[in-house]
């Protein structure tokens, strides 16, 4: 048995802790609130912030663990690192992690490299984004290392960019810079994979439908193995060209593509899989590869098969809907639907926690939409009128 220390206790960290229990390690897990979702699920509970690299470091020298990880949360991703190379053990080295997480690093990583991505420019006033906005009349503007959406923005006035701005800084956690980039449109995707002894795996493909009051932001993504209308081929080779040639040894990765003007644009790439449980429940469903297994094994310097990913066959039947609710705004009164939706056959995973008095409003950041649920089966004709039913079923009513 190993000791394995799990940085950040969301409810998207719970599938991982979940996995090291059952392949017989002893977990610590280390999250700012005493009442963190994942604490009831490791053996030990530590509290301290994510961001916190030496009160961290200070709890693993006390329980001198044996390996140091995280998933779904990107600013975990440079305290598993920093944590890693004082202790000596696997991990991403502090180096990439910065690549990873910071998205002027990764831009001016895909000037240096030729990788598609959009024109853009590091900012700290307002004022710094107006040459951009004023080239290409609409903008995004977004924090360099921040998470869920947060502080993300379309701009297209004046108006909007001064009203935006200090939210996007309030949400960037190593500097005050933010990142404006022109706007690129067409149709998102998603591409989660595994890293092997250095080469990359894709393992699913997603594409989004945004809310429409939010174009920031994911309201369904569906996923399949090959697409009718995109490339996807294409997409896994530019994405596994990109995360190679990043150096990066292990682990998993999340990253996201705009398609435009035919060809696919890098919109942010992670050295962690997907969140609202991507990587805990969608991609091994999807791929039948056990990621997280593989994921734990190399942080621990075990052996992995790689063969057995490299020559695996995914099935080209399967099909996830991962859909976000749109109940509107307004004092919850009453909600309908739970047991439909608990109990559907093809789910795969749900997030509700609706109840009445709460105020709903329009989601500013991914973790502000008020649940989700993951369907998956056979045929995408199938999965998707299943989804229907379920939004059909599932009603919250307004006082």
């Amino acid at each position: 048995m190993s000791k394995i220390l799990v940085i950040a206790g969301g409810d998207w960290q719970i599938e991982l802790i979940k996995k090291a229990k059952a392949m017989g390690h002893y977990v610590i897990c280390s999250n700012l609130y005493e009442n963190s979702p994942a604490f009831p699920y490791a053996d030990a509970c530590e509290v301290a912030n994510v961001l916190d690299k030496e009160t961290n470091l200070a709890i693993a020298k006390k329980h001198r663990p044996d390996a140091v990880i995280s998933d779904q949360s990107d600013i975990a991703v440079p305290t598993v690192a920093y944590l890693n190379e004082q202790l000596g053990l696997r991990g991403i080295g502090t180096k990439l992690a910065a690549l990873f997480t910071d998205k002027s690093a990764q831009r001016e990583f895909c000037k240096e490299h030729g990788i598609t991505s959009p024109d853009f420019k590091v900012c700290r006033t307002a004022e710094d984004a107006i040459p951009l906005l004023e080239k290409y009349g609409k903008i995004i503007i977004k924090p360099l290392d921040s998470q869920s959406s947060r502080g993300v923005y379309p701009i297209e006035t004046l108006e909007q960019l001064y009203e935006k701005v200090e939210d996007t800084l309030s949400y960037c956690n190593t500097r005050k810079e933010y990142l404006a980039e022109e706007f690129i449109e067409g149709d998102e995707f998603t591409i989660d994979g595994l890293v092997i002894n250095g080469h990359h795996y894709p393992l699913c493909i997603s594409v989004k439908e945004m809310y429409p009051q939010n174009p920031s932001i994911s309201r369904t993504q569906s996923y399949a193995y090959h697409s009718a209308v995109h490339d996807y081929d294409l997409l896994r080779a530019e994405n596994k060209a990109l995360i190679e040639a990043t150096g990066l040894p292990m682990g998993l990765t999340h990253t996201e593509y705009r398609y435009h003007n035919g060809k696919f644009y890098l919109q942010e790439m992670g050295a962690r899989g997907g969140g609202s449980n991507l990587s805990g429940k969608i991609v091994p469903y999807m791929s039948d590869v056990d990621n997280y297994e593989y994921l734990i094994k190399e942080a621990l310097g075990e052996s992995v098969d790689e063969d057995a990913v490299k020559n695996h066959v995914f099935s080209e039947e399967k099909y996830v809907v991962m859909r976000f609710f749109d109940f509107g705004e307004g004092v919850v009164e009453r909600v309908e639907g739970l047991d439909f939706l608990r109990n559907h056959p093809m789910m795969l995973d749900y997030q509700l926690q609706v109840k009445p008095g709460d105020v709903l409003e329009k989601p500013k950041y991914g973790r502000l939409r008020p649940g989700h649920f993951i369907i998956g089966g056979l045929g995408a004709d199938a999965v998707k009128a299943e989804a229907e039913k379920i939004l059909d079923a599932v009603k919250v009513f307004f006082k």
